[in-house]
């Protein structure tokens, strides 16, 4: 039996409402994915309950206020005494490297009051192989929001302020260390960082502005990938294959604190060989653009799975399908990032020309293409069939 990208399709179109956690919406969605399973063939659905919140978006508008102004404070010390400058630098590299490592952190960070928090759940099937070699675990959220900004220019906004921030803290570090040996004064050049300082600070502060909402339906970001994952559940449940033993899975809390992926792991790490386990993620996939595939991100950048990179871009060129390799450094995430942390193999699966729709009311079903879907599914058989050859 082929692969069938009609059918991915009309799980999209089932799926493209807004889903937002705590909402009416997230319940309608449960209950799809559940349906749709089983109408793949799988009798057992896994459901597993965890607890999350809006922990981590209502701390990412707030932080960006006291950096700003913290590297105003830093700009305007610069004019009184360069000691203090060096000594403030210092302590906001640790602040700002800690808070850095808290939002990385693969704890799910709740509200203080109870009633903030919401109950939620993953969704999984699994198929065992005949000889059990390997595992591939594919995944995508059912969850959506909405915010004030569409992604491309929460990006922006992340990326001019953390990078901004660093490298003015490096330049006063700079210039700094310089003053101890050779003292210097350059008022143009000082009102000049200043202004740069505010300028990063007020860039900064417009995430205060950027509220979560549940206006988007969803269908690129992330509909469309949900529907792939159960294709391929369908799929490999009528076209065994010999080596390998499959998870589908659909995560929830993606879009507020990747919650869904933090649970699963954290659960079922220990059944896991590192060596012989793939993660397959797919987020935002489904579009008429070429296939983005992210092969690192973060600051410092982590690197994610190389072999199974390496399968995607040669399958890409003997399929004929544009795909393209990308480091992203802030700005957005997805579940594979929990896992690569964790130490296992993965890799991330989107498509270009969607990202300035997502998380708007625009996220709809003319962003998702048939065409968009059936290059998503059979780059991914391909993938799985030429891990199974290799374990022959």
């Amino acid at each position: 039996m082929s692969i069938d990208e009609n059918y991915a399709y009309e799980i999209t179109e089932k799926l493209a409402f807004p889903r937002l956690i705590g909402s009416k919406g997230e319940k309608k969605a449960i209950e799809i994915v559940i349906n749709e399973f089983k109408k793949a063939g799988y009798e057992t659905i896994h459901r597993e309950k965890f607890k999350t919140s809006f922990y981590n978006w209502t701390f990412a508008r707030y932080i960006f206020i006291p950096l700003g102004c913290i590297l105003t404070l830093l700009a305007l010390s610069f004019f009184v005494n360069h000691f203090i400058t060096l000594a403030l630098v210092i302590f906001v590299f640790i602040i700002f490297f800690r808070v850095l490592s808290v939002s990385m952190s693969n704890e799910i960070k709740l509200m203080k009051n109870e009633n903030k928090n919401h109950d939620t759940e993953n969704i999984f099937v699994d198929l065992k192989s005949k000889n059990s070699k390997a595992k591939i675990v594919f995944l995508a959220h059912w969850d959506s929001k909405s915010q004030t900004f569409p992604g491309n220019i929460r990006i922006l906004v992340f990326i001019v302020s953390i990078f901004g921030f660093l490298i003015m803290l490096v330049l006063y570090f700079i210039l700094s260390v310089i003053r101890i040996f050779i003292f210097f004064d350059i008022p143009l050049m000082n009102n000049v960082l200043l202004y740069t300082c505010i300028g990063i600070g007020i860039i900064g502060a417009l995430n205060w502005f950027n509220k979560t909402g549940n206006k988007s339906p969803g269908a690129s970001d992330n509909a469309a990938s949900v529907g792939t994952v159960i294709e391929l559940a369908r799929y490999f449940k009528k076209n065994p294959i010999d080596n390998i033993d499959f998870i589908f899975l659909s995560t929830s809390s993606e879009e507020l604190n990747l919650g869904g992926a933090k649970d699963f792991i954290k659960r079922h790490e220990s059944e896991f060989d590192k060596k012989s386990t793939y993660f397959i993620n797919f987020d935002l996939i489904g579009s008429r653009g070429f296939i983005r595939l992210v092969t690192s991100y973060g600051i410092p950048l982590k690197k994610s799975s190389k072999k199974l990179n390496d399968l995607f871009i040669k399958s890409s060129k003997e399929l004929n399908i544009d795909c393209r390799s990308i480091n992203l450094y802030t700005g957005a995430w997805s579940d594979y990032m929990p896992i690569v942390k964790e130490g296992f193999e993965a890799c991330w699966l989107g498509s270009q020309g969607v990202l300035k729709y997502i998380h708007t009311s625009k996220d709809k079903m003319n962003l998702v293409s048939k065409e968009g879907l059936k290059k998503g599914l059979i780059l991914s058989v391909d993938v799985v069939e030429k891990l199974n050859k290799e374990l022959n």
